[in-house]
């Protein structure tokens, strides 16, 4: 990580800006990538808002992630509808760097958390958002440009230089396969 991102994260966690997404290792697992996620995002997924069994499958990819686990990865230039069923991480169409989303879907709702890497193998989520099967989650719709320009607005006040980060999402996650 390029140093002046590293003083921005270590000081994003002090102000309490960001918290340092852990997992519980067990025997021969280890940290191998880093995520941070914003403190909203914290409190959701340790909250009754979501169902139990999406939870579970949520710290399971989290927790996949962080101990270097493999992941499939949908670029934005990916052409293919049915692959994108198989995404853990989908790079959202848009100006680079590239915004990313991760998906979990129902029991009740569709679980979009969105983020960026910083540098390889280490990823800020940002914001989220839930899009019901019914269109009656309470909220408003999610809008891809809107959680684009909060993502900006979050790395700027966390004096995250977006300049640093990688523009092509193949060099920020390795032990991946792109599609």
């Amino acid at each position: 990580m390029v140093p002046a991102q590293h003083t921005a994260i270590e000081a994003a966690i002090k102000a309490g800006g960001l918290v340092r997404y852990q997992v519980s290792l067990e025997q021969g697992e280890f940290d191998q990538r880093m995520l941070w996620v914003r403190p909203e995002i914290a409190q959701m997924l340790n909250s009754l808002k979501i169902d139990p069994d999406q939870l579970a499958r949520v710290s399971a990819t989290l927790k996949r992630f962080v101990v270097g686990g493999p992941f499939n990865v949908v670029t934005a230039a990916c052409t293919n509808r049915e692959v994108s069923a198989l995404g853990d991480i989908r790079e959202l169409k848009g100006e680079k760097p590239p915004l990313i989303e991760m998906r979990f879907k129902p029991p009740k709702h569709h679980l979009r958390i969105f983020g960026r890497f910083i540098c390889a193998d280490s990823l800020v989520m940002t914001t989220y958002g839930m899009k019901s099967l019914d269109g009656k989650t309470g909220a408003k719709p999610l809008s891809i440009p809107q959680e684009r320009d909060r993502c900006d607005a979050v790395f700027k006040s966390l004096k995250l230089d977006l300049s640093l980060i990688p523009a092509r999402i193949e060099s920020c996650l390795s032990n991946s396969t792109f599609f």
